[in-house]
């Protein structure tokens, strides 16, 4: 549970109850972000993301055993390289150094955040002036020469952080920083936090959805495919062929319908990707049709559509023993949906 800024757990001989003594470790989120938090969990850790806060690792190693630290990311992701005249010159190869831009380039929110060059790369960890900035060496840079192509880091608090994150086919993707809303960030197959880019088949890879409007990328659910949802419409990832899985070369993006998502994040129950339209009024089915081969969206709540007047604002399914989607009401009511 997310709240007041704590993590609280309750343990009762091993079993997380609403009794027992409480576990709590600090969290940097706030009351009004819960429900934009977006989660992925693989075995005792699990991934955060809020578009206002570094991506987040949460691990348990033991009953009262837990940790919540910003994830070290790997040689990456990174904007598009460096095309003016401005040069990088660091003070050294390795350790702690300087490095200073031959105009101004940093601003106070570059703190922590990543810049490769000469082969190799460091986390800014000090801001001293729009031309200074104190750094860490992660990877031994080869000189110390003034070079044009650098890079900085995609996420940090000047382009905002991932809104979003999934697992797919042994890599974690991230996806809707503030100023790449419509792209997403694929880890290397089998290596999570790594993000060294390249043409391998299991190497890390950026992606960006070309399309006529910037609808920036809402949520992301891994079925068959992977399911992009946008504020303009939903997206189906693929290799392109079923047995095959998504590498450098040959992932493709598909649009599959034009409805737009709300921000909620989406169940995935069965086959289907349940989500809440733009608007927050319908909820709808995206399911694979194979007569069109395609993916289609019918709207769940036609039947009953006065139910959402008020708008949802959040979504959970109950498995059993009654397949239900559980929706919370914008005036504080909850509606089920039977599903």
């Amino acid at each position: 549970e997310f709240g007041n800024q704590y993590i609280r757990f309750y343990k009762d001989d091993g079993q997380i109850t609403s009794s027992g003594s409480a576990y709590e470790i600090s969290s940097p989120y706030t009351t009004a972000q819960l429900f934009d938090l977006k989660f992925a969990q693989s075995a005792d850790v699990m991934y955060i993301c809020n578009e206002n806060h570094p991506v987040k690792k949460l691990s348990r190693t033991g009953h009262t055993s837990w940790t919540l630290a910003d994830v070290e990311f790997t040689d990456g992701p990174y904007l598009d390289s460096n095309t003016t005249s401005v040069t990088m010159t660091p003070s050294g190869t390795s350790g702690s150094i300087t490095i200073t831009a031959s105009a101004p380039t940093f601003v106070s929110g570059d703190v922590n955040r990543l810049i490769n060059f000469s082969n190799g790369y460091a986390k800014i960890t000090g801001f001293t002036s729009d031309t200074v900035v104190s750094a860490t060496v992660e990877d031994n840079f080869d000189n110390t020469n003034a070079v044009t192509d650098w890079k900085l880091g995609a996420f940090s608090t000047r382009t905002g952080h991932p809104r979003c994150v999934s697992f797919f086919e042994q890599r974690l993707v991230f996806a809707g920083t503030s100023q790449q809303p419509q792209t997403m960030f694929f880890s290397k197959s089998g290596d999570y936090e790594n993000m060294t880019i390249g043409t391998n088949d299991d190497d890390a890879m950026i992606y960006t959805i070309a399309s006529n409007q910037v609808n920036a990328i809402q949520a992301l659910k891994a079925t068959r495919t992977l399911i992009v949802m946008t504020t303009g419409g939903e997206y189906a990832v693929s290799s392109g062929a079923a047995q095959d899985a998504i590498t450098p070369t040959n992932i493709n993006i598909r649009k599959q319908s034009n409805y737009g998502s709300s921000g909620v994040d989406a169940l995935s129950i069965g086959n289907a990707t349940i989500f809440l339209q733009r608007s927050r009024r319908k909820i709808r089915e995206l399911a694979y049709n194979f007569d069109t081969d395609g993916y289609t969206a019918p709207d769940l709540t036609i039947l009953a559509d006065h139910v959402s007047e008020s708008g949802f604002t959040d979504m959970s399914y109950q498995q059993e023993p009654y397949s239900v989607v559980w929706a919370v009401r914008a005036d504080g009511q909850m509606a089920g949906l039977t599903y």
